[in-house]
């Protein structure tokens, strides 16, 4: 049986790279969880200094260490409000990136005009086994001006 929930963030100031969504499948879990949208926005009341920035996702695959840093820690939300509380944990907003032993696998890499922001369905949505962590990660060094995002990750969760 499968269950979808979302990973979300709100009005987080940035100022440069940080991972905006980070998801971590517990080795102990036999789930599999499959990435099937994300998105991110900026929020601001008066508009944004028009830039463009990079988005990345990525899978890392082996002994993987936390971001370290500020951030938060977003209860993923079912979609169904009876399904079950998921086995995955998330965090949002960490300025010190995650990191893996083993070869980080980049699924996908795009840039937005910031006004535009991006929101984007997987066609055939990657896979994290357990043991495995998925990072949704702004690589833009510098932002110009005072931006505020809002976004997110949608996981479905199977087994």
């Amino acid at each position: 049986m499968s269950r979808v929930y979302t990973v979300t963030f709100s009005g987080v100031a940035v100022t440069g790279a940080q991972d905006l969504v980070y998801v971590k499948n517990a080795a102990a879990s036999n789930k599999l969880l499959k990435i099937l949208r994300r998105w991110v926005s900026a929020t601001d009341n008066t508009v944004p200094t028009g830039q463009m920035i990079q988005l990345r996702e990525r899978r890392l695959p082996a002994t993987v260490t936390d971001p370290s840093s500020q951030g938060s820690s977003p209860t993923p939300a079912p979609r169904d409000g009876g399904d079950a509380a998921a086995t995955f944990t998330s965090m949002a907003n960490a300025t010190t990136k995650a990191t893996t032993t083993g070869t980080v696998q980049v699924l996908y890499e795009t840039g937005c005009h910031i006004f535009n922001g991006f929101d984007d369905i997987h066609d055939e949505p990657p896979t994290i086994a357990p043991g495995q962590s998925y990072v949704f990660e702004l690589l833009t060094t510098t932002v110009t001006g005072t931006v505020h995002l809002s976004g997110g990750v949608e996981v479905e969760e199977i087994g």
